[in-house]
Formats: C-alpha cells, structure tokens, sequence
C-alpha cells in the first residue's frame, strides 16, 4: 500500500507540517516540505506558518492550505486556532517548531515531543525530526518560492530602474534583522567595486523596506558601478525570483543567504556574530565568509550572544577571494 506509513487506506492522507515564524527560519525548513510533498503526491498538505513568512508558501503548489500562526496572539486566538484544526483528522503532524500542538490533534502519525539532536546546524535538524519519525525520504526538489508573474514584475522593475538585463546580476543583502550581523557598508563597497568592475555586471542591492538606508548608503560609495537599491520594492517571492537568475549572491547570516542557498544559487555568506556551523550551510555553490573568534581580542566567548558583534577581522579581501571562486566555478567570470 503506498500509504502504509500512516496505516490508514485513504486515498487521499492529511499532511500538517508545522514550520517557523521567521523568514530564513522558515526557508531551511522547506526541504522537509518538499521532501514530504515529493514522496506523498497525492496528499493533502497544510503547513502552519507565521505571519511574517506566509507569503514565502503562497507560490507553492505543492501546499494544498496555508494557515497563520502568530505566537504572539493571545490565548483565545490560539484556542480558536486550535479548534479549527481539531475539526480535520490527519494523518500526519509533522512539528518544525517545538509545540505540544501534535498532541492537541487527532491525528495517526506525529512528530515526537522529546527530541535528541545529533546535528548542530538546524537545516539539518529538521531533517532528523523526519528521521525520528521513521521516514526515509528522498533528497527534495527545489521549493518553488516563486513564479512567472513574480519573474515578469520583478524583471518590469529592473527596467524601470534602466536594468535591461534579464539574469547574471551579483545581488547584495548587506542588511540583516540584527544590527549585530550587519558586515560594515564600507567593506560592502570595497568588495562589490572590484567585482563590478572585473565582471561588468550591475548591482542589485536587495533587503527588507527597513534596511534601504543602509543598501543606499552602500550604493552611494559605488561610484561608476550600476547599482540599484531594491529593498522594499520588491516582495519576496520577487525577490526570490531575481535570485534564481544572479551570478552570484553576497550576504549578511539573514534570509536572503538562506534564500541563495535553497535556490542553489553560488552564494557567499558573512559570519561574525553567529554560529556558522548553526545557520551556515556546506555546499559546493556556498561559501561561508568568517576569522577565528578565538584569535580576536574581543573576548567573544565570555560575553552574552546577544551581545556580541565583532566579524573578528574578516577583511574585504578574503570575501572577494570567496566571491570570485565561486564565479569562477559556475563559470561566470565575464
């Protein structure tokens, strides 16, 4: 039976995967997502999401429902939430997120409560959760984090922008959700002058609304490279769509350094503050960008993580080094 994971003989089984709150949280998960939806086609998949990050799902077809999680919303709103999942059975509940939820729901199959990590990188965290559960699931396809509309509008707004090329830009995110990740805009500039000028390709500085003061300020010390500031102009499944057509990507630990990754994107990303090995990645089209902590004098170690903020030293020119291997390698050096 080729549901026999779920011992029922439905012939059309009930998914719910519950993923994260954060965008590039929620972008290591859709692996699982994919992996799921690949080996069970014929289900019916719903995928419980925060509010910031629903629109990443919408464009998927894979996912049958989308529903919005806010775990800041008051109790009664989370009990009225809970009663309208109670009211579909499913077969499976798959929890991404660490929440008693899999045992409020009828449901055959679930994720355990008690979890022994091996792994420390938490993309490959998630992936344990469905080796926990017994699942042996194929490597995942792509997520389709976007789609035609999002190519023609994101490439509408390129022209306007006079970027009449439709693929092979070097995308920046120098921003970041915490000040402390952010790589100084004076070490963004260095690296993406010497990139534009040796690849004669344009500058697409991309990010959330919030950081276009610090994409600007990057794009103002690029004098004679064609830069343009995309932050806040662009969703982020158009966002998602740029992406897939760059040369290359060179970000901040954030979301659009996930994002480059899911996508199989040659992507570079800069570590200081954070755990590379926790939210870094190991790929052949991925270069995490990072000194030694150890050998710095700011005593990293001894102070809260919150609190730290030091890149350790990391020099523009070993980034640069970084960003030209990889476009060496995927062969877009001209």
């Amino acid at each position: 039976m080729e549901y026999d994971e779920f011992r029922v003989c439905r012939v059309k089984p009930h998914l719910l995967i519950i993923t994260l709150s954060n965008l590039g949280d929620v972008m290591m998960t859709t692996p699982v997502i994919m992996a799921l939806a690949t080996r069970f086609p014929a289900a019916r998949l719903t995928v419980l999401v925060g509010p910031k990050a629903s629109a990443l799902l919408e464009k998927t077809p894979c996912i049958d429902r989308i529903v919005v999680y806010d775990k800041k919303a008051d109790w009664s709103a989370k009990w009225r939430l809970l009663r309208e999942l109670r009211q579909d059975p499913y077969d499976c509940v798959v929890d991404l997120r660490h929440t008693p939820i899999p045992y409020l729901l009828p449901c055959t199959r679930r994720s355990p409560l008690f979890r022994r990590f091996r792994k420390t990188n938490m993309r490959e965290r998630h992936w344990e959760i469905l080796d926990m559960m017994g699942f042996d699931l194929p490597s995942p396809p792509i997520f389709q984090f976007f789609d035609a509309a999002d190519v023609r509008s994101s490439l509408e707004k390129l022209r306007i922008k006079g970027i009449l090329e439709t693929s092979g830009w070097i995308v920046a995110a120098p921003g970041a959700a915490s000040k402390q990740k952010r790589w100084p805009i004076e070490s963004f500039q260095e690296v993406l002058s010497k990139l534009a000028i040796r690849t004669a390709r344009p500058i697409l500085l991309v990010g959330a609304p919030n950081e276009w003061p610090i994409a600007e300020a990057v794009a103002r010390g690029l004098p004679g490279v064609v830069a343009v500031v995309l932050c806040g102009e662009t969703t982020i499944n158009e966002t998602a769509a740029l992406l897939a057509r760059a040369a290359l990507v060179l970000a901040n630990d954030s979301a659009i350094m996930h994002l480059g990754f899911e996508l199989d994107i040659p992507t570079v990303g800069i570590f200081g503050p954070t755990d590379h090995e926790k939210y870094g990645h190991v790929g052949a089209r991925f270069r995490i960008a990072r000194e030694d902590a150890t050998r710095c004098s700011c005593n990293a170690q001894r102070i809260s993580y919150h609190e730290r903020n030091c890149f350790h030293g990391l020099q523009a020119e070993k980034v640069l080094g970084l960003c030209w291997e990889l476009l060496s390698e995927s062969g877009n050096v001209g």
